[in-house]
């Protein structure tokens, strides 16, 4: 599905903080779009406002749907499908890789049969390589395994974008750059749209189509990783290159 989201004016208060104050962004499916910002700046925020599991004070967010034709129709938000991978990968540590990964299609409005619900995650599981792990529970997966069955989780459901929150958290530099890695992997495997939250500048840019910067409620830049040359105030340069402000590394 060819889509664009577009959010305008996004608002959300905690009581008498506030966390997003007019935000602005644009998502274009086929794409890998990143949204950076400092610690505490609203970035998971505003990722669970776009996956429904907060509700926005303030704003829209709307999705246009374009047809093979070149036509646009908006369509209800959850009719795009979305699948929300979680910090710390959140399995249930009761349950086997196999009911983890199966959970979405017995707790979601599918309608499918058990027989069914086997064949979709038994085929996941080959395709991501997991089938020896089908029986294990999370305490007997290594991180990277762990990482994997939630990737296949939120991949069973067939969603035309996938929302990561921090997928890299605690993670040592070397296996950052596999889980990029593997979600560039799955991106072109599966066919989904991807938008991150990540604290890792600049090496999540290795996988990216836009960066979106979210400072001070707002969404101050967004473009590519090319169009940050183009910047003329070198603070702001320098923290998009490098999550650091008044570098003094030479640019």
């Amino acid at each position: 599905m060819k889509f664009c989201l577009n959010i305008k004016s996004l608002k959300k208060n905690f009581g008498c903080n506030s966390v997003l104050s007019n935000v602005d962004l644009e998502i274009q499916s086929d794409k890998v779009t990143v949204i950076i910002g400092k610690s505490g700046a609203g970035k998971s925020v505003l990722l669970k406002l776009i996956a429904g599991i907060l509700n926005a004070d303030g704003g829209k967010i709307s999705i246009t749907q374009v047809s093979d034709a070149g036509q646009s129709s908006e369509i209800n938000l959850k009719d795009l499908g979305f699948s929300y991978m979680f910090q710390n990968n959140a399995l249930f540590d009761s349950l086997t890789a196999f009911d983890n990964i199966a959970l979405p299609l017995i707790e979601g409005n599918y309608n499918f049969k058990s027989s069914q619900v086997r064949l979709k995650v038994d085929a996941l599981l080959e395709q991501l390589d997991l089938l020896s792990s089908k029986n294990k529970f999370p305490g007997e997966l290594s991180g990277g395994m762990k990482k994997r069955v939630a990737f296949a989780r939120a991949l069973v459901t067939e969603p035309n974008i996938v929302l990561f929150d921090e997928p890299t958290t605690g993670l040592d530099p070397e296996k950052k750059f596999t889980v990029f890695e593997m979600i560039n992997q799955y991106k072109e495997q599966f066919g989904f749209s991807a938008l991150l939250v990540s604290h890792d500048i600049p090496e999540v840019y290795e996988i990216v189509d836009s960066i979106a910067w979210l400072d001070e409620g707002k969404i101050k830049f967004q473009g590519s990783k090319d169009e940050i040359d183009r910047i003329a105030d070198q603070s702001v340069k320098n923290y998009l290159k490098t999550g650091r402000f008044n570098s003094k590394v030479r640019l």
